[in-house]
């Protein structure tokens, strides 16, 4: 569930960050919207799945002490 969680956000905020950007290209008639759309589709999908991968197949580091534990 987790990842499936993790997914989701990242595939929208890729989709958010690239939208400025594809909006730009299909304004200045730099490339179509199907060619901006494939390419859009390939880069949040190769983002999402490198933070979403990267977050759940690393393990924990969790601390050996409390801090402040065992000064006395």
């Amino acid at each position: 569930m987790s990842f499936a969680v993790t997914m989701g956000v990242t595939i929208t905020e890729s989709v958010m960050g690239s939208m400025p950007i594809a909006l730009a290209l299909w304004y200045f008639d730099i490339a179509s919207g199907r060619t901006i759309f494939e390419a859009v589709v390939v880069v949040v999908a190769a983002v999402s799945l490198s933070i979403s991968i990267y977050s759940h197949l690393r393990p924990p580091q969790f601390p050996r002490r409390a801090p402040g534990e065992g000064v006395l």
